[in-house]
């Protein structure tokens, strides 16, 4: 047999196992370790619907419509910093708006606030943070805080951010939720690459990231714009149900500039 041959029928077999060890080891992501792709961090405005449905996919709820933007700038002491806005519209009322501060470009929690009942600050190691019970009666407490979880109401955001460059990357990533007493750690798979077909003559091709909400058996899938990061559409289940955020494309978006108009 040919000495080339026989070199490959040897190799390969190495070669894929290498393959399947690389694209299974997880890698964490966090705050201090930079590993987020930071040209991704543009300044945009992006709407999602976001609906329920039965496990048949029949609609189980109107649509909640949600308001993002995130845009750089810098604060009053002249820092780089991200700042992130969420609006949630319910039934043409405003439910509530959130606003967080990110320190630039590792994306570690200054600053958030949830009209009307949170305020969270990070000082000197902790997270002070102040709180509205159902009572209307305010609670304080202060926390220790490494800095090293992302904030979870910015996950559309940092998903776009991940170095995804093949299906079968792990990636574990923490996530505080603000106001909690503690953050926690996610594993995030990629699951697949698709083009996710928006009309007719028109689609864009995707990563498939999932995400795992162990130990309670819930798990979402995003589909993320392999050119601009944006996350386009989400499916979650939960106990039998699903949850979807669309995404609404408008002029103002990244990706609807390079959908062609008819």
């Amino acid at each position: 047999m040919n000495t080339i041959i026989k070199a490959l029928l040897v190799s390969a077999p190495l070669f894929l196992a290498s393959e399947a060890i690389r694209a299974q080891t997880l890698d964490t992501i966090t705050t201090k370790n930079q590993k987020i792709v930071v040209k991704n961090i543009v300044p945009i405005k992006h709407s999602y619907a976001v609906f329920f449905t039965d496990s048949t996919g029949k609609r189980t709820s109107s649509s909640d419509i949600w308001d993002r933007e995130i845009r750089r700038t810098k604060n009053a002491a002249g820092q780089e910093v991200v700042e992130f806005e969420w609006h949630l519209w319910r039934k043409d009322s405003l439910l509530f708006q959130t606003k967080g501060i990110c320190a630039f470009p590792s994306l570690e929690l200054l600053e958030y606030t949830k009209i009307p009942a949170l305020v969270v600050k990070s000082e000197n190691g902790n997270l002070n943070i102040k709180t509205q019970t159902r009572t209307k009666a305010d609670t304080a407490f202060t926390m220790p805080f490494d800095g090293k979880a992302f904030t979870f109401p910015i996950d559309l955001e940092i998903f776009g951010l991940l170095p995804m460059k093949s299906v079968g990357q792990k990636f574990s990533i923490p996530f505080y939720e603000p106001g909690s007493a503690s953050y926690k750690y996610y594993t995030c798979t990629v699951v697949g690459k698709e083009r996710l077909l928006l009309q007719e003559n028109a689609g864009i091709d995707c990563w498939m990231l999932q995400i795992e909400y162990a130990p309670f058996g819930g798990y979402a899938t995003f589909w993320i714009s392999e050119t601009s990061g944006e996350v386009l559409k989400m499916q979650e289940y939960v106990r039998g149900n699903y949850r979807y955020k669309i995404k609404l494309f408008s002029d103002n978006s990244l990706e609807a500039k390079r959908v062609p108009r008819q």
